[in-house]
């Protein structure tokens, strides 16, 4: 929930970052709505005091032995008004509830204004692109050819867009999220597994619906959906809670299977492993002072940068538009990695910072003093699939081989060459 009392005082942030996003929420609509929701409310409130006033005088006449038929009459009449009022609030209420819930934050002032991926802003490019003597192959051919990559027999027991991870391409995948998991736990990142099946009220309230329902695996019959990412789980863990301000910063960092429609790209990376409905995902979530905000986003995309550089991916920072970001971040980076098979920059890992945007709606804050403020919130996420596919091709041999990192071997027997 964003801050209605500024809202209602002035809401020219909001209404510029939502043009800027390509949102044509119409706030004065908005406005007025509020405006209706409560002046019913105030109403309610004075017929139901008047009620209570006259419903006191009922057993007093009747007492006295006065006849209390009128009063009684009116009573009723208020109480249908009442009722009538009431059902008028709800509809407005619930119209409001789900209007306010579509507002998207308020973006950082050095946000790129721009209408989608093809106007973020490339802020730095780290490392040469690697050189090869012979053509590079994408990751698919190298890893389908090998038979360590098998979409067919995925697509017959799941359907399109998903894949089994074979022998060492399997280790791979999983010493990558074992180093990535223990360089964040050195860095005082607290480990947790969370389910992987969340309710409605934690979708809404960390802004995954209802601006990205198209993308969600819902669970037939249930109020319960599949998780596209562990930031909703991790967020969701503190609602309607105080956090000891000592305890801050509070950062966790979990690992989670995930699941995507990808309804929206539907021709695009159809082969390999960029856009898969199933992958798992290592995600750090803080929850900081809003005076610490913005030094922990950098931290954030500090380690992004610092495991890739480990890995030896050649990478490019970015900082994303406005029309590319999600609701619920002020401001993000992406740091997209080098495919030399495919020949471009693919994001690898994200990180937003939210603000109070989450930590309003989820009710979340801390003590300063005798005072309650709400906490802020941010997220980084690293999906395995992408990585694994980037390794693939930035460590290819002529043979079709590929090199482990060498920070991964460790993690993987010691195996130098897959």
């Amino acid at each position: 929930m964003i801050d209605l009392k500024k809202l209602r005082e002035n809401p020219q942030p909001w209404i510029e970052s939502a043009k800027a996003r390509g949102s044509n929420l119409d706030f004065d609509y908005l406005l007025e709505l509020d405006k209706k929701v409560r002046k019913l409310k105030w109403e309610i409130e004075k017929l139901l005091a008047e009620r209570k006033k006259l419903s006191a005088q009922i057993p007093m006449l009747a007492k006295e032995g006065k006849d209390n038929t009128e009063v009684v009459n009116q009573v009723k009449a208020l109480k249908e008004d009442i009722s009538k009022i009431q059902q008028e609030l709800d509809k407005a209420q619930d119209e409001f509830n789900n209007l306010v819930l579509q507002v998207p934050n308020v973006l950082a002032e050095d946000v790129p204004t721009g209408a989608d991926d093809n106007e973020n802003v490339v802020m730095e490019t780290v490392w040469e692109k690697p050189q090869f003597d012979f053509e590079p192959l994408t990751h698919w051919e190298i890893l389908e050819k090998r038979g360590l990559l098998d979409s067919e027999r995925a697509v017959k027991i799941s359907g399109s867009r998903f894949v089994f991870f074979k022998d060492k391409l399997a280790l791979l995948e999983m010493a990558l999220m074992q180093f990535v998991i223990q360089k964040l736990y050195k860095k005082g990142f607290t480990p947790i597994l969370w389910p992987n099946i969340v309710n409605e009220k934690a979708m809404y309230w960390t802004g995954y619906l209802p601006a990205g329902e198209d993308g969600v695996y819902k669970i037939e019959g249930e109020n319960l959906y599949l998780i596209w990412t562990s930031e909703v789980s991790s967020v969701s863990q503190h609602m309607d809670e105080v956090i000891d301000v000592n305890d801050l910063p509070k950062r966790y960092v979990s690992y989670s299977t995930c699941y995507r429609k990808e309804a929206g790209s539907y021709w695009k990376d159809l082969k390999g492993l960029i856009r898969l409905h199933q992958f798992n995902k290592v995600e750090m979530v803080s929850f900081v002072k809003p005076e610490d905000s913005w030094k922990e986003h950098e931290l954030l995309v500090e380690i992004e940068e610092e495991i890739l550089q480990d890995l030896g991916i050649p990478y490019q920072k970015m900082l994303i538009c406005s029309g590319d970001l999600w609701n619920p971040a002020a401001k993000k980076y992406d740091l997209e990695g080098w495919f030399p098979g495919i020949g471009k920059y693919k994001e690898l890992t994200s990180t937003s910072n939210t603000l109070d945007y989450q930590a309003r709606r989820i009710n979340c804050k801390y003590m300063v003093g005798r005072e309650k403020e709400f906490v802020h919130i941010l997220n980084w996420t690293w999906s395995s699939d992408r990585p694994v596919a980037a390794i693939v091709e930035n460590y290819q041999t002529k043979d079709m081989r590929i090199v482990v990192p060498e920070v991964l071997r460790p993690f993987m027997m010691g195996i130098e060459v897959i």
